[in-house]
């Protein structure tokens, strides 16, 4: 009886965890792809809010077209995401931030500072990758 048990609760976690998954690495090749140079966010204020630690991680800032940050934050699963975002607001309900954009696919949260169409092709891309089924 315990072994069925055991087996059932296998199942279930197995059939419940088939959220997809994005790496840092998948992120900057699919950037790459969309011919759009990420380089190290340098001279970022470091009370900056798109760099701030949320819901305990700590994004990887990058530069595009020189003066657009881009904040990448790679959660476990999508419900550290939705930490993180209630996180933003409410670290940032007083103050006077800047206009800017949150992109939530699967585990990754992005956010960026600055307008660039191929940004959203980059996020039609990920949602592809996270919405491809196997």
């Amino acid at each position: 009886m315990m072994v069925i048990l055991v087996a059932v609760c296998f199942m279930l976690t197995g059939c419940l965890d088939r959220e997809k998954h994005l790496t840092l690495e998948q992120m900057q090749g699919i950037f790459e792809k969309h011919e759009i140079p990420l380089s190290a966010a340098k001279g970022v204020h470091p009370d900056n809010v798109f760099i701030k630690t949320l819901n305990k991680v700590k994004p990887e800032a990058f530069m595009i077209n020189e003066d657009q940050l881009v904040s990448i934050y790679v959660y476990n699963s999508s419900n550290g995401v939705k930490k993180a975002i209630k996180d933003f607001e409410n670290k940032t309900a007083a103050a006077d931030v800047t206009a800017h954009k949150k992109y939530q696919v699967a585990n990754i949260l992005m956010i960026y500072d600055g307008v660039d169409a191929r940004v959203d092709e980059v996020v039609q891309e990920m949602r592809a990758l996270v919405d491809d089924t196997d």
